[in-house]
């Protein structure tokens, strides 16, 4: 699910690598294995350019920043890890000027607010689709080819997909479905999961559940490549039973996520915030109990809406005082009930 940092550095290295020793053809599976070896012992000893130690440093910045940080034991710790971090991305910059994703994390870390920032992603959306085109464009030969149509388009999605997820939370709710009907033109398949925010962005429009089941259509090649339903698009839908007052419909949603996830019911009933992966949605095992954590922070829109918000929203205590939710925490202390542990959102437009 989504993307993975580590293995995008892996198969970069590793392509790079078959292209100086003109290995040919690109499934050469002996050479591959043994590349990746290398990459696991010394990553370094495949890096040949500063390209190369670009997008290396840019994997590094990542795992501190979306997958250490955040459960470090102090604010101390963390900060200092994320200062880390970010001279990382200033040296990877500072190698190669092109690596977008190196900037936009920048940008993300020293942006003084969340409009900023996406203002910043919205002025520079088309330059990155536009690099991506000149790169397809100039590319010569299988391996720049086979670079072009899958890891040189990630950043460019990464970008779309970061101004989705951050106009969402800015309460710029259309400007985020135009980003995701945007990446998934580039991008049918949908490698980042950027279809997740459209499903979001599409109920906190209260388009109602005919222009969701509409979405899900329209961008079946993304949708079908899931197991089962997903956690963002269940709760989505759940959220417009609710406004709708189609409470049995919800009811049945409802069962479905409780049935599907491992200890569902605690994740409902917490609604823990999750901090937003910087360089992309973070990796988690789908159908894991991680997913559905992420799912239910990045749907804190749909959670926080209705009089009494964000601290007794009405959707919000609907889902952790449903039958099925209680039946699964048991005994729990009033002031653990989603109010208290959520923050506010910055747009509410």
């Amino acid at each position: 699910m989504a993307f993975d940092p580590i293995q995008e550095d892996a198969l970069r290295l590793v392509l790079r690598s078959m292209q100086r020793d003109r290995v040919y053809p690109l499934e050469n599976q002996a050479y591959v294995e043994d590349a990746l070896e290398r990459f696991g012992t010394d990553a370094g000893s495949l890096i040949r350019s500063d390209e190369d130690r670009s997008f290396h440093l840019t994997a590094r910045a990542t795992e501190i920043i979306d997958y250490r940080a955040p459960f470090m034991s102090s604010d101390e710790a963390a900060d200092a890890a994320v200062a880390n971090a970010e001279a990382l991305l200033t040296e990877a910059a500072e190698l190669d000027p092109k690596n977008s994703d190196a900037a936009r994390m920048l940008m993300a870390l020293r942006a003084p607010s969340n409009e900023e920032y996406v203002r910043f992603l919205a002025e520079g959306a088309d330059a990155q689709v536009d690099a991506w085109r000149a790169l397809s464009a100039q590319a010569r030969d299988p391996y720049d080819r086979e670079f072009a149509a899958d890891l040189g388009l990630r950043p460019a999605l990464r970008w779309l997909n970061a101004l989705s997820s951050r106009a969402l939370i800015a309460g710029h709710y259309t400007q985020a479905l135009a980003a995701v009907e945007r990446s998934l033109e580039l991008a049918p398949a949908d490698p980042g999961d950027c279809r997740f925010t459209g499903m979001i962005a599409l109920a906190k429009l209260e388009r109602g559940q005919e222009a969701l089941e509409e979405f899900y259509e329209n961008h079946a090649q993304a949708f079908l490549s899931l197991r089962a339903m997903d956690p963002w698009t269940l709760i989505a839908r759940m959220a417009c039973a609710y406004r709708e007052f189609a409470f049995d419909e919800a009811d049945r949603l409802m069962a479905y996520l409780v049935d599907r996830y491992p200890r569902a019911e605690r994740a409902l009933y917490y609604q823990t915030e999750f901090p937003d992966g910087v360089f992309a949605r973070v990796h988690v095992e789908p159908g894991s109990e991680d997913e559905l954590i992420l799912a239910i922070s990045e749907c804190t829109v749909l959670l926080q809406e209705g009089l009494g918000a964000p601290d007794n929203a009405p959707f919000a205590v609907w889902v952790a005082t449903h039958p099925l939710v209680r039946r699964g925490v048991g005994n729990v202390s009033p002031a653990d009930a989603p109010g208290s542990v959520r923050s506010g959102l910055e747009g509410d437009n």
